[in-house]
């Protein structure tokens, strides 16, 4: 019994050293880390749109979201577990001067051949956004081409100009047009996507990756393009 028990152990262990071995050697194929740098655009939400709807008093019709085209930079450190696997930190920073706006038709019913139509316009515009991101990165090396995927969660900074134009037509309305002021906040961020690595020569590769980003509570959309170099170090 004893020599059926120690047998076992030892099969054990050699088992478990030529897994170790193995995972040594599959990772020392990988580089050590791979730093990115490069050009990024992105398309934001700024004030979500507004869904149309009536009842026998109100009527409400809106248009679509508020989106800015940006342009910046984004950068990535990503710390390879083996070659398939990897831990990933991602910044980003995106800007606009131009703007944006939504506008909103209310129909109210205020009695018997009474009626008020309110129209508001929100203006957003010299956005400014940055993401600071980090989360789980899966790649696929094949040859020179090496796809990647990841899920990346952090926070997110926006910050742009606001105003808001309220006028209209009825019983006792009075046009309000505010002074433009600041909004911004830090809000929850995700980012979902990927993209693909072309190698150039052993340690510099060339990237572009696209996500899809949420934002201000995950209750807004945007998508981000980047592309740019990717250098690899320690392999």
């Amino acid at each position: 019994m004893r020599h059926i028990l120690c047998a076992g152990v030892w099969l054990v262990v050699c088992n478990l050293s030529v897994l170790v071995f193995s995972v040594s050697v599959f990772a020392q194929d990988a580089p050590k880390a791979e730093i990115f740098a490069g050009f990024s655009y992105g398309n934001y939400e700024l004030i979500p749109g507004t869904s149309s709807f009536s009842n026998p008093d109100e009527t409400i019709s809106g248009s679509s979201s508020a989106r800015l085209g940006l342009f910046g930079w984004n950068g990535s450190v990503a710390v390879n577990v083996n070659r398939w696997f990897s831990l990933a930190t991602d910044f980003s920073g995106l800007y606009s001067g131009s703007s944006a706006s939504t506008t909103t038709t209310e129909t109210l019913t205020c009695g018997p051949g009474c009626t008020q139509t309110i129209t508001i316009v929100n203006v957003a515009s010299h956005a400014k956004v940055h993401n600071f991101l980090f989360g789980p990165q899966f790649s696929y090396p094949a040859g020179k081409v090496r796809p990647f995927a990841h899920f990346l969660l952090g926070l997110e900074r926006l910050d742009f100009t606001r105003s808001e134009n309220v006028s209209g037509t009825g019983v006792g309305f009075i046009t309000i047009v505010p002074l433009p002021f600041p909004a911004g906040d830090n809000e929850f961020a995700v980012a979902i996507g990927g993209g693909v690595d072309y190698s150039i020569k052993h340690n510099l590769a060339w990237r572009l990756e696209s996500d899809y980003l949420t934002g201000q509570g995950t209750d807004q959309n945007h998508v981000r393009v980047s592309t740019g170099l990717v250098w690899r170090l320690g392999n």
